[in-house]
């Protein structure tokens, strides 16, 4: 490579990442969800259907409201009033992947919207109650207002009773507010 192209190819590089680095993607602050906030949980409406090609295999759709009495979630300072997830499983036995979509509904009137993806299985507890557990990954898409550009990710995991009219979760991670 003659001494030309590595000094162009050189100085390319420099500016590419000084672009970078002042880019808004790199200045953009980061919030933190560390804990799970207090809520009440109940199904709304949950329907399954029998697939038919081996025993417990069911396909479901469910509604899951969220209520935040504590005022303890809230996204740039904005307090979180509810939520509610809607969301479809594959599951033989309580056991399979699962897909929602939540809504969360701010207390100034904006919305945010997130997509998660996960596996749920059925165990045995110490009591010997059966329990679903459940991991997943939630991302945020989008939101209403100065939530248009939410975007970031949180963990989340929780377990339910499988006759269960609620659950019980945890969640961390982070999100940010593009412009």
């Amino acid at each position: 490579m003659s001494t030309t192209r590595i000094g162009t190819f050189v100085v390319m590089f420099a500016a590419a990442t000084a672009l970078l680095a002042a880019s808004p993607a790199h200045a953009q602050q980061k919030y933190r969800i560390a804990r799970a906030p207090s809520s009440t949980t109940q199904y709304l409406q949950q329907h399954a259907i029998d697939v038919g090609d081996a025993p417990g295999h069911q396909v479901r759709v469910y509604e899951i409201h969220y209520d935040y009495p504590n005022k303890d979630l809230a996204f740039a300072g904005v307090t979180v009033k509810e939520a509610l997830v809607r969301g479809v499983s594959d599951y033989v036995n309580f056991s399979g992947p699962f897909t929602s979509y939540t809504v969360y509904f701010l207390e100034d009137g904006d919305k945010v919207f997130t997509r998660a993806t996960g596996t749920s299985l059925l165990t045995t507890g110490a009591d010997g109650n059966q329990v679903v557990r459940f991991s997943g990954a939630e991302n945020f898409i989008g939101g209403t207002g100065k939530f248009k550009g939410i975007r970031g990710q949180l963990i989340v995991s929780g377990e339910r009773a499988t006759v269960a009219k609620s659950l019980t979760f945890q969640q961390s991670g982070e999100y940010w507010l593009e412009e």
